[in-house]
């Protein structure tokens, strides 16, 4: 009875008093989400969706799991099994069928079920604060997407977490495209199907990822080693993203992957401290019409930190190895950059791309400051994810 009081009482606080915590800094600099409106805790998924969608300024608190998995019903069908991503060698992993329209031989096809609720994702309203409470905030089995011009959102400190992760295209956790001034902090993704962040063909705008863990450990592995594959895509229009201080850990490929050959596509990249962690495969996969600069990046036991195609698939970027490196970011953008590191990995080469500098210099006030490589793996484990706000 005394701990049920207790906790009883720990919750009311949490309720009194949570709401977003700090203040982005980056390229979403300025992002204010729901503002000053009074928190509000949803009674229902009903009302929680309601809440998410609408045109009004909210501040909404998450405070328990809501678990949208059964609340829109399953599908059971035929489901395509590539031998690529399907057959594994081990018993102890399964690899991931794919649900599409066509199969081709030699995929067969096999009978699989999956949620209708995580191929369907909340499209969230504008002027949005949702804020996990504690480390309790968690939706199951259903993600975000922000689209149709929607801006000023802040997602913090919520788990996402069981979208069919049996499954490719079993869903996305949150999804970008026609928005802009977005705030992703001290979430963690867990157990998706398809990627845990995306962005459509339409713009992201301004983003900042922050804190966040991106948790790749599954027993439905597309690479068959128990290590989640799609783990981040960014292909919009016209984006700014600041990425800084995640911790990327147990995936295997697309973490992330940047850039495409559309015509209007302009992707402008800092990735500043975040802490990559036993990557069975490939951190950065970085295509054209990008502008990338990465520095103070640690890279431990992680295959490949940067494709090799990354080199020549016509993206910009500017690698920070060298003391000569650090330096030259010097004239560009007004301060030293810092060192990336990197223990028991592959090949991280120096790439010194002047076109970088060029790009990013009318941004430098957007480019966040660093800490030292080296203190990276504390500093982003002890910070990063739920319940460390």
């Amino acid at each position: 009875m005394k701990s049920a009081f207790l906790s009883a009482i720990a919750i009311a606080a949490g309720q009194v008093h949570a709401q977003v915590t700090g203040t982005p800094s980056g390229f979403a600099a300025g992002t204010t989400g729901g503002g000053n409106a009074t928190p509000q805790y949803p009674s229902s998924l009903a009302e929680l969706k309601t809440w998410l969608t609408d045109d009004t300024p909210r501040v909404i608190m998450i405070s328990k799991t809501w678990d949208f998995r059964s609340s829109e019903g399953t599908t059971t069908g035929k489901c395509c099994s590539d031998q690529s991503t399907t057959v594994c060698a081990s018993g102890t992993t399964k690899g991931q069928a794919w649900i599409q329209d066509t199969c081709t031989s030699p995929s067969t096809w096999v009978d699989c079920t999956y949620y209708n609720s995580a191929k369907a994702p909340i499209d969230i309203g504008s002027d949005k604060s949702i804020v996990g409470v504690g480390d309790a905030g968690v939706i199951v089995g259903k993600g975000f997407r922000i689209r149709d011009s929607n801006s000023n959102i802040i997602i913090q400190n919520i788990h996402i977490t069981n979208l069919n992760p049996q499954y490719v295209w079993g869903g996305d956790a949150i999804t970008l495209d026609g928005a802009d001034k977005v705030w992703i902090d001290h979430n963690k993704f867990s157990l998706i199907g398809r990627q845990m962040l995306v962005s459509g063909w339409g713009a992201a705008g301004h983003v900042t990822i922050s804190n966040n863990e991106f948790d790749g450990v599954t027993d439905w592995s597309a690479s068959c080693n128990g290590k989640h594959y799609w783990t981040m895509l960014f292909i919009g229009v016209k984006d700014f993203y600041t990425f800084s201080g995640n911790w990327v850990h147990d995936v295997s490929g697309r973490a992330p992957h940047m850039g495409t050959d559309y015509t209007d596509s302009e992707i402008i990249f800092h990735a500043v401290n975040n802490y990559f962690q036993d990557i069975g495969g490939h951190a950065f996969d970085i295509d054209t019409n990008v502008w990338a600069l990465l520095e103070g990046n640690y890279f431990d036991n992680v295959n490949t930190p940067l494709t090799s195609g990354s080199q020549s698939a016509g993206g910009e970027i500017y690698s920070v190895i060298s003391v000569a490196d650090a330096s030259g970011c010097t004239a560009s953008l007004g301060y030293i950059c810092e060192w990336n590191k990197l223990t028991g990995s592959g090949s991280f080469p120096s790439l010194t791309s002047s076109a970088v500098m060029t790009k990013l210099a009318p941004y430098k006030s957007s480019l966040i400051s660093h800490i030292s490589a080296a203190n990276v793996p504390t500093s982003v484990v002890q910070n990063a994810g739920v319940g460390r706000i």
